[in-house]
């Protein structure tokens, strides 16, 4: 008997001492949780939309923190400073969804990190899945467009705005040459996926002896490689002809796949970097400061606000010094440097802004004008619920509803539509419209119903016409402002416009 209790006893200090060493067990992630269970592409382009972040731990204690990052690009970006609250081991946050700007949903990175060491202990992904429910009717090029003003230029600045747009799509930019083939004319970037609504620049091949050169813009599916939409414009080429730029210039690398980053380990600090003047014109001269404390040297990345294209300005080994970049001509508003340490361990940003070197000639308004106001050719026809326009430098025919929403047609759209024929007779007072209008009018799907008969014939005037820049977040109200034959100036772009007060 008493062999037993003396087995019975050491049993129990054995299990006794093996729940003491359980109770020093790492900490774990139990759950984490997102409120939003979907989101457009549309939504998490335009940050529009929040969800709030739920997580429940086990055995977290001094020792340890959380940690919150979301993916960017190729990399995983803290959600909040490091020097922030620290997050609760059983908590929820707020947040804005972000767009990765890669062709995977958003997703989310909390960790579970031990401070002394910096080591990772557990992590948990979260990903808010594409709602395409809403992009079933394809996507649609609501704007595509050359500012008239970079023509001649090696490159032109074109604008675009694409609605309805699937997450497996991505855009891509071409001329079409005389003989009928076609090339590409996008510069080389680092991130494949691009942006549904911004402008950026484009390498034409300017033909000997064109009058004008054909771009167009396809929405693909990067998975079937189908066309789902397209539109091409044309520009008036310079006389002057340019070199085709390399073969090569049109190739985007593609990014490669990018594991889940440790957490950087101490050590790497960067002590200051500054981007100086902070103020400055369109294609100034910026310098650049950097002192890093570690080792591998540096590299600087420039971006601007919605511009798909971000391009290294600086890649240098010295971990202090300085060096001269300039502002991109496309860059009317600001300009975003991110110093990074060569490991990638430490990042810091400084932002320059730009000075707007134009006014607008009617006033102020949302925005910085791309160039001083055109005067354009153009006519104005009205109609029982609204009136139609078009400019001779773009052979563009816009359509403006008494609602405020508006519909763009490029020539390359009504060119070869039939002239428009009806059987029946107008009301009394009323005409249908002729030329382009006319084309418009009787065959673009919805014009003809919404506008209804026109009011009168179609009047010549002299427009004036000033385009704004884009690179911006948010973006301005309107791509362009234009007047109307009583000098009043209308706003117009992205589907809507609206009188100037």
């Amino acid at each position: 008997m008493k062999t037993k209790l003396c087995i019975l006893i050491l049993i129990v200090a054995l299990v006794g001492g093996y729940q003491a060493a359980g109770a020093a067990a790492r900490p774990a992630i139990i759950t984490f949780d997102s409120s939003l269970n979907l989101i457009t592409v549309a939504d998490a382009e335009n940050e529009a939309a929040t969800t709030t972040l739920t997580w429940h731990t086990a055995g977290l204690t001094d020792e340890y923190r959380l940690r919150l990052h979301t993916y960017i690009l190729d990399r995983w970006e803290p959600v909040f400073p490091q020097d922030s609250v620290p997050l609760e081991a059983n908590g929820s946050r707020e947040v804005t969804v972000r767009h990765p700007l890669t062709f995977g949903p958003p997703a989310f990175l909390l960790s579970i990190l031990h401070i002394s060491s910096n080591s990772v202990v557990d992590q948990r992904i979260v990903s808010i899945p594409d709602d395409v429910s809403a992009a079933s009717a394809g996507p649609v090029i609501d704007v595509f467009q050359a500012d008239s003003a970079s023509v001649g230029a090696e490159q032109v600045l074109v604008m675009w705005s694409v609605s309805n747009r699937v997450p497996t799509s991505n855009l891509v930019f071409e001329q079409i040459l005389a003989d009928g083939s076609v090339i590409s004319v996008e510069l080389p970037r680092q991130n494949l996926w691009i942006p549904s609504i911004s402008q950026g620049p484009v390498v034409p091949t300017y033909e000997a002896g064109a009058s004008a050169i054909t771009l167009r813009l396809r929405v693909v599916d990067a998975v079937t490689e189908s066309v789902l939409a397209e539109q091409t414009i044309e520009v008036a080429a310079a006389a002057v002809q340019i070199a085709p730029p390399p073969a090569d210039s049109g190739t985007a690398a593609v990014p490669t796949a990018t594991p889940l980053p440790q957490p950087p380990p101490p050590g790497n600090v960067i002590l200051s970097f500054t981007a100086e003047p902070q103020t400055v014109n369109p294609g100034s001269a910026i310098t650049l400061t950097w002192e890093v404390q570690g080792t591998g040297g540096v590299s600087i990345d420039q971006s601007v606000p919605n511009i798909a294209a971000v391009s290294m300005v600086v890649n240098a080994q010295s971990p202090k010094g300085s060096a001269q970049v300039y502002l991109p001509d496309y860059a009317a508003y600001s300009a975003i440097y991110t110093l990074r340490t060569a490991d990638g361990s430490a990042t810091a940003h400084a932002e320059v802004k730009v000075h707007c070197p134009y006014t607008f000639f009617f006033g102020e308004a949302d925005g910085c004008p791309t160039n001083e106001p055109m005067s354009v050719g153009a006519s104005y026809q009205p109609f029982e619920n609204g009136y139609m326009l078009w400019r001779s430098d773009t052979n563009e025919i816009y359509v403006h509803y008494d609602d405020g929403t508006a519909a763009y047609f490029v020539e390359k759209d009504y060119a070869g539509l039939p002239d428009a024929e009806l059987e029946e007779v107008p009301p009394v007072d009323r005409a249908a419209p002729a030329s382009g209008f006319g084309k418009v009018w009787a065959h673009a799907p919805g014009v003809r119903e919404r506008l209804g008969w026109a009011l009168e014939s179609e009047t010549g005037y002299t427009a004036q016409v000033q385009g704004v820049a884009l690179t911006r977040e948010p973006r301005p109200a309107f791509a362009f402002y234009i007047t109307l034959p009583d000098g009043s100036a209308v706003g117009s772009g992205f589907g809507r416009w609206e009188q100037v007060p």
